[in-house]
């Protein structure tokens, strides 16, 4: 159910349908159950031990728990959201059903391990659409900042070469020492250093709109005219 397929567009939602807190309170209760379901495995005599069924019970209904939260939060959800909810749903069922495959196995502790990751990951999904898309946003913004740190890196270091500072390497050839690294730092050819200056200088426009509409993704103060999520 938390497909797009053959759903019809619903209204959007412009605050949250479920609280934090209750996504908090289920992500806990996953946690609870995981954590007892992990110690009771380790020292069951295999998979069919009957002191495993109702600890395994709990964690069904916790999961079941999840689902629904999940389920709830899809209602008036946009893009972003959905997607994120899709993302957290399967990661959730995944784990579980490893969980519950690694029973009398040596991959238990990893399985539990990877349980409870998914579980952190569910108590910080977003609630409502301005804030998965943000996130978004800022996802996109990280990778952004990434590849403009490494363009001006380059730039750079075509500056320093084209001034003549080649004292360091001065240095290394009265000392004998030659460092591998210097063959991967060839010289920019000029059409070569237009086209970084160019994507930098287009990078650093999308920088800056990605870090507004971040900001337009933030809650609204009290009184201020709402605006449509996105």
């Amino acid at each position: 159910e938390l497909q797009d397929a053959g759903q019809e567009e619903e209204e959007l939602a412009d605050a949250a349908v479920v609280p934090p807190e209750e996504v908090r309170k289920v992500a806990k209760w996953f946690q609870q159950t995981v954590t007892k379901f992990g110690a009771s495995a380790a020292v069951a005599e295999g998979p069919q031990d009957p002191a495993l069924r109702p600890v395994a019970e709990e964690v069904i209904k916790a999961f079941t728990a999840g689902v629904g939260t999940l389920l709830s939060l899809r209602r008036g959800a946009g893009r972003c959201l959905r997607e994120e909810l899709r993302e957290a749903g399967s990661g959730l069922a995944e784990a579980t059903s490893k969980l519950g495959a690694a029973v009398g196995t040596e991959d238990m502790a990893v399985a539990a391990g990877k349980a409870l990751d998914r579980t952190r990951h569910f108590e910080r999904i977003s609630v409502h659409n301005r804030a998965a898309a943000r996130r978004r946003v800022l996802m996109g913004l990280a990778q952004v900042r990434d590849a403009n740190r490494e363009l001006s890196e380059v730039l750079r270091r075509s500056d320093a070469e084209a001034a003549g500072d080649a004292a360091g390497l001065a240095s290394d050839d009265e000392d004998g020492d030659l460092d591998l690294d210097d063959f991967d730092q060839e010289d920019l050819e000029p059409h070569e250093r237009r086209l970084i200056e160019a994507v930098y200088s287009a990078a650093c426009g999308v920088e800056e709109a990605l870090k507004q509409a971040s900001q337009l993704c933030m809650p609204r103060a009290s009184g201020s005219p709402s605006g449509a999520p996105a």
